[in-house]
């Protein structure tokens, strides 16, 4: 971590903030954690209590992603650096292509 980086984190982490911070990169980081075929049809929408609320196109696609939700929550945990993501809820509802 850079210079900047670090002296940010430290602040974070002083002002009590570094958990929320991490948390919102999860959220913020999902469609680069698993990728343009999975987040063409998923947009992370909020974390709550180390639960991640995904919002799916349809049903088969809840059922897949739930087969594949270990590795999943090893992958955003490992692009944050910590254990932040600790399960994720599936939700069907319609996706924007925006």
């Amino acid at each position: 971590m850079n210079k900047v980086g670090s002296t940010v984190e430290k602040m974070l982490k002083k002002y009590g903030l570094w958990q929320g911070y991490q948390q919102y990169l999860a959220v913020e980081n999902w469609s680069d954690v698993v990728g343009l075929p999975l987040s063409s049809v998923t947009r992370s929408e909020s974390i709550s209590r180390g639960v991640l609320r995904v919002n799916v196109k349809d049903s088969v696609w809840a059922y897949h992603l739930s087969l594949l939700k270990p590795k999943l929550i090893e992958q955003l945990n490992n692009h944050i650096g910590n254990k932040v993501v600790k399960d994720i809820f599936f939700v069907i509802e319609s996706i924007d292509s925006s």
